[in-house]
């Protein structure tokens, strides 16, 4: 029997151990309540200790640290024990905040990661998406917001903007929707009939749909979007849209039902 408990002591030890390490990252204070460690550049000190402040009071799951220097603040999460969020305010002076992050907390970190700019835009949002942040909010956000968003990212989601009008169609002259499709072809290998699905995809329509209209069936539809996503290095439908967007591609008619090859 003793012997028998202690198999299974060792055995559940296996499983324990991977509890444990999700939990190496936070720390227990005196009450053993676990907080989840964030880690801020700051854009000036009051800044800084204005967010500790108002974070730590409002959620005491959560502590701050913040830094006036990048370069403490590399060294932190690379030396200083785990880290579970690292905050980035962008600064006036940098011209790209991406790049700042990537010098800093180095090309090999893994980590979530929250942008906090003053202005963006939908290149910026893509960009920010390609390179695996976390999230992206503006500098005139509400504190209220900013906690949620925090919440949200530490639960393992992810909080990006986004505005209608990147998804509406180009204003562009007649032969410029041709010139991009050409582009899309060149450039990420689409063929004629994904560049159809394509245009059904920035309507926000079902595969099931797609294949009505285009007269496929829904298994090729499905194969031809994940072509889609995986040439123009995108997790799901919404990137695609964006990314396309972004180039001036738009669908402005319907495509006449059961044309063209699978």
């Amino acid at each position: 029997m003793t012997r028998r408990v202690i198999e299974d002591e060792e055995a559940m030890s296996g499983v324990d151990s991977d509890k444990t390490a999700s939990l190496a990252s936070r720390q227990a204070d005196d009450s053993g309540l676990l907080r989840h460690r964030i880690v801020t550049r700051m854009f000036y000190r009051l800044g800084g200790d204005t967010l500790k402040a108002f974070v730590e009071a409002r959620a005491p799951e959560l502590t701050v640290e913040p830094f006036e220097s990048d370069a403490d603040l590399g060294a932190r999460v690379a030396n200083g024990g785990a880290v579970d969020l690292v905050i980035w305010r962008q600064q006036a002076t940098d011209t790209d905040a991406i790049a700042g992050v990537k010098a800093t907390l180095g090309a090999t970190y893994r980590g979530p990661v929250l942008l906090i700019v003053d202005r963006y835009d939908a290149t910026l949002v893509s960009r920010a998406l390609a390179h695996g942040i976390a999230g992206l909010v503006s500098s005139h956000m509400s504190a209220d917001m900013v906690l949620c968003v925090l919440r949200l990212i530490l639960a393992g989601g992810t909080y990006f903007p986004c505005e209608p009008a990147w998804f509406a169609p180009a204003t562009a002259p007649a032969h410029e929707p041709a010139a991009v499709s050409a582009g899309l072809q060149r450039g990420y290998g689409l063929t004629p009939r994904q560049l159809d699905v394509l245009g059904y995809i920035c309507q926000g329509m079902s595969n099931k749909i797609i294949a009505r209209a285009l007269g496929m069936r829904e298994t090729t539809v499905k194969a031809h979007v994940m072509q889609i996503m995986r040439r123009l290095n995108a997790d799901n439908r919404t990137q695609v849209a964006l990314r396309v967007a972004q180039m001036g591609f738009s669908a402005p008619q319907p495509i006449s039902a059961g044309s063209g090859k699978d």
